[in-house]
């Protein structure tokens, strides 16, 4: 039996492996961002003293599913300055069904603040597909002292604001259970009242296995928050 192909059946062959080839690479998923999150956060750390972050997170979707991420890149313009978040050190956080990747512990050269500026954010999936937007990141004017001052008594929570908070009114406690796990965030209730109080039983009532929480205050736009060292509860 010949098994030769004609030269005109190996062309054939060879226009169909083409096109195969272009509807396989068309049917790649490519990432499209839809929205972000960006945040100067000042992070106080157990001595007291507080150093600047920046929280980034990004909600994209891609056709080919949630594990088809590479990286997501920060890229200053000015500078020249990159940051990159990979799979390996990307925290996820869901908001209802919307998935978030990125981080909050990006930082300026040796632990500096974040320069001012455009910067170009860029989400890379596993094949090396891309989705592109930029940002602009304006410095607020943070408070001088911490807007807030939270304290425990016995099974008590005493939450104390700094009349001079500099627009930063929106206080949170995150609630954190074992090997820093965060279980729920809770939204203080705002008053006129320089102190708020509440007791550590109603903690537990939102997050039963919370083991210490840690209070945020962000301003008016959420653009720039103030993020405490947790308080552990009895």
């Amino acid at each position: 039996m010949n098994n030769r192909q004609s030269p005109h059946a190996f062309r054939s062959c060879l226009f169909l492996c083409a096109i195969a080839a272009t509807l396989a690479a068309c049917s790649q998923g490519t990432p499209v961002i839809n929205a972000t999150d960006v945040q100067l956060l000042m992070v106080q750390d157990p001595s007291g003293s507080f150093a600047e972050r920046l929280s980034l997170f990004v909600f994209f979707d891609d056709d080919d599913g949630v594990s088809d991420f590479r990286s997501i890149s920060l890229t200053h313009n000015d500078t020249g300055l990159v940051w990159n978040i990979t799979e390996e050190n990307a925290v996820v956080r869901l908001r209802g069904k919307d998935r978030w990747t990125g981080s909050n512990q990006l930082s300026g050269p040796g632990g500096s603040g974040m320069p001012d500026g455009s910067y170009t954010l860029v989400v890379t999936d596993l094949a090396g597909n891309e989705a592109v937007k930029i940002l602009n990141l304006v410095r607020p004017a943070f408070p001088a002292q911490s807007p807030v001052k939270l304290e425990m008594a016995g099974d008590r929570w005493i939450l104390t604001k700094n009349p001079d908070n500099g627009g930063f009114t929106r206080t949170f406690f995150l609630l954190y259970g074992k090997d820093s796990r965060l279980l729920y965030s809770w939204r203080v209730p705002e008053n006129s009242k320089q102190k708020s109080e509440g007791t550590v039983p109603d903690l537990r009532k939102l997050a039963r296995d919370v083991t210490a929480v840690r209070c945020y205050t962000e301003n008016a736009g959420g653009s720039a928050g103030v993020l405490l060292t947790p308080v552990n509860l009895r």
